[in-house]
C-alpha cells in the first residue's frame, strides 16, 4: 500500500501551494490551484535507501523548495535567454534543448540545496555506503552540469 504526505502552505512570497507526494513517486503539486502532476525522478535517486517516512518528508520539502526558489529559477532562465548581439550558436533545437536541460538541472540543484539547508536529515539519515556515494556523485554531477551549461549558454547566448 502506498504511503502519502499532503501539505498545504504558502511560499515566502505568498503563493499558495498544495503538495501531495506518495511512496510510489507520483507527485501532485498544486500552485495557486493549478495542478502540476509529475513523477519524482530526482527524488528516486536523492532519497534512495532512506526510511519511507523520511523519504516522503524530504520529497515534500524538495517539492516545496521548487516554489521557494522560483524567483531564483526565473532569474536563471532570464539570464539564459537574455539576448545578445551576433549569430546564434548551433541549431535552435539543440540550443533550446540545452537551455531546457540546464535550467531544469539548475532548479533541481537549488531545490535540493533548499532541502539541505532547511532539513539536515537529507545528509544525516542513515543510508547504505553505496547510496551515499551515489547521492554525492549525482548531486555533484548535476551541479557541475548546471554550472557548465549556464556558462556555455551565457557565452553563446546570441539573438537570431
Amino acid at each position: 500500500m502506498s504511503q502519502k504526505i499532503h501539505r498545504k502552505t504558502k511560499s515566502w512570497y505568498g503563493l499558495p501551494v498544495e503538495i501531495n507526494v506518495s511512496s510510489n513517486n507520483l507527485h501532485l503539486v498544486k500552485v495557486a490551484g493549478l495542478p502540476l502532476p509529475h513523477p519524482g525522478i530526482v527524488n528516486v535517486i536523492a532519497r534512495r535507501g532512506l526510511p519511507t517516512q523520511t523519504r516522503l518528508e524530504l520529497t515534500a520539502q524538495h517539492e516545496f523548495g521548487h516554489l521557494q526558489t522560483l524567483p531564483l529559477a526565473l532569474l536563471h532562465l532570464l539570464l539564459l535567454l537574455w539576448p545578445r548581439q551576433g549569430e546564434p550558436y548551433g541549431s535552435r533545437r539543440l540550443r533550446t534543448l540545452i537551455i531546457l536541460l540546464t535550467h531544469q538541472v539548475f532548479w533541481e540543484v537549488v531545490s535540493e540545496s533548499y532541502v539541505a539547508f532547511t532539513d539536515r536529515r537529507a545528509f544525516r539519515a542513515p543510508r547504505p555506503t553505496r547510496t551515499r556515494q551515489l547521492y554525492a556523485v549525482f548531486g555533484a554531477s548535476m551541479a557541475v552540469f548546471s554550472l557548465l551549461g549556464t556558462i556555455f549558454l551565457i557565452r553563446n547566448n546570441k539573438t537570431v
